[in-house]
């Protein structure tokens, strides 16, 4: 498998480590955008190092853990033509974005910018985007290119933090967790049913009130205005992993789905797997909980319409 990384901050930098240290594929290329001048340039924003440097060390770092994963950088779009997976990420995580308008109107730029250049070489790729906003930037990459099998890692880090608060709240191991949360790039709805510690259904740990409270918790959280870099890694490498090894793994991720007037794209849990987003998995929803979702469709509708 060849993966193609769209990007060169250290996040950037940080997925291709895992990558290469868990062997998902034979080559990552990373792709920068070096001669428009623009955030995908040639040096890593954190430190100014230059990327080629850090590839190196990557390089080195592979060959001591005895990966034969091969790095490479690349500016050309045509050097990217066999790759199976192409991963959009944010020129740098951005912390403290105190407008989410901006941050929206910035990654769309980028991506307006960078992908156009790229999918003309790469057609049949499956294309992951990790950008904040994901399922707007994923929406757009499908009308403006009739792209279809795009994936939006835009639910990591409210789906960590839920699992994260019920072990916390009952004192148990997170391992035993297993956590589903469904929404938009701006709204999340823990799904308090699909809720388990090492299959026993939370209602039967928690009272409803407090379920109520974290599922509260969760919701209010806003993602983009928390440093969630290694949650982020942590998510793409995941869904890097269900497509190199074919795993069937069930995630919640920015997928697009289509009602009788529209479609949109937005998180849902779904089946990943060699051909990228494989099963829509349904869900069997309380009243107020497809209230939520009917809301989910209308807002992103809006969001989303590019015509």
């Amino acid at each position: 498998m060849k993966i193609a990384l769209l990007g060169s901050g250290q996040l950037t930098l940080s997925v291709a480590w895992g990558i290469c240290h868990s062997e998902l594929a034979q080559e990552v290329v990373f792709f920068t955008n070096t001669q428009s001048g623009g955030k995908y340039g040639n040096r890593s924003p954190r430190n100014s190092r230059p990327i080629a440097d850090s590839i190196e060390d990557i390089t080195f770092a592979t060959a001591m853990s005895a990966s034969d994963t091969a790095v490479s950088l690349t500016s050309s779009g045509e050097e990217l033509s066999d790759s199976d997976v192409v991963v959009l990420l944010p020129a740098a995580v951005s912390f403290g974005f105190h407008s989410a308008q901006a941050l929206k109107t910035t990654n769309l730029s980028i991506t307006r910018q960078i992908v156009p250049k790229v999918l003309e070489h790469t057609q049949n790729a499956k294309v992951l985007v990790a950008m904040p906003f994901a399922n707007y930037i994923s929406a757009w990459i499908h009308q403006t290119h009739r792209t279809n099998n795009i994936i939006g890692i835009a639910n990591g880090v409210s789906t960590a933090h839920l699992k994260s608060e019920i072990a916390i709240r009952l004192g148990l191991s997170v391992k035993d967790v297993s956590a589903l949360a469904i929404g938009n790039d701006e709204v999340t709805y823990p799904l308090s049913q699909y809720c388990r510690v090492n299959g026993v259904p939370l209602k039967q740990l928690m009272d409803e009130s407090d379920i109520q409270n974290l599922s509260a918790v969760v919701t209010e959280r806003c993602p983009y205005t928390s440093a969630s870099e290694y949650t982020l890694a942590s998510h793409i490498l995941q869904v890097l992993s269900a497509i190199s090894l074919d795993k069937k793994r069930v995630m919640s991720v920015g997928t697009r789905i289509s009602t009788d007037t529209t479609s949109v794209f937005l998180n849902v849990p779904s089946k990943i797997g060699s051909d990228g987003i494989e099963q829509i998995i349904p869900l069997d929803l309380t009243n107020p909980q497809r209230d939520q979702f009917k809301q989910l469709v209308a807002q992103s509708a809006a969001a989303q319409n590019f015509s």
